[in-house]
């Protein structure tokens, strides 16, 4: 069995607060600074994908990019399997880790709003005032925080108006 490894929380909360208490937009350099300071290995072949002391095999975090700037970061809190190679304490501690980032993150920037449930991916949001948006996303597969620039996050939220609007069907031109 793969060795599944659950980051710390405050050890999570720093790598989270790194990247969504930047200044946004950011550039490249910004990006990669932050990416080098939290002692993450880039790819030799692809700077914008990284390795963490979480990854296992080659599935690690990455930046995202939006019309050739920075759109955010997707980062791994806890080690994954696709294989499916856990058992019930492996679920139960995901679990547990994610109702405390949760929790933190709350005390954070208050209340976030959740999507899912447990029987298959939960998703907390946070919006703040900066426009930046976190998402803590969780499965009994593991735990990833997205960081999304305001960019982004206006985006998403002009199509969560629209979905309101028009309903899920609407045709996007």
């Amino acid at each position: 069995m793969t060795e599944m490894k659950i980051l710390p929380v405050e050890r999570a909360i720093e790598w989270i607060r790194a990247w969504a208490e930047l200044d946004w937009p950011i550039t490249w350099e910004t990006a990669y600074t932050t990416r080098d300071k939290l002692g993450w290995t880039p790819n030799p072949h692809d700077p914008e994908l990284f390795a963490t002391e979480l990854t296992v095999g080659d599935r690690g975090g990455y930046i995202t990019s939006y019309h050739e700037t920075v759109g955010g970061a997707a980062i791994p809190l806890t080690s994954f399997n696709a294989l499916g190679e856990h058992d019930d304490t492996w679920v139960a501690n995901v679990w547990t880790a994610f109702e405390l980032y949760a929790k933190t993150l709350t005390e954070l920037y208050g209340n976030g709003k959740q999507t899912g449930d447990r029987t298959g991916v939960v998703q907390t949001d946070w919006v703040l005032p900066t426009g930046v948006t976190i998402s803590l996303i969780g499965s009994s597969e593991g735990i990833d925080a997205d960081i999304d620039s305001p960019a982004i996050t206006s985006i998403d939220q002009r199509e969560l108006a629209y979905i309101e609007e028009y309903g899920e069907d609407y045709v996007n031109d």
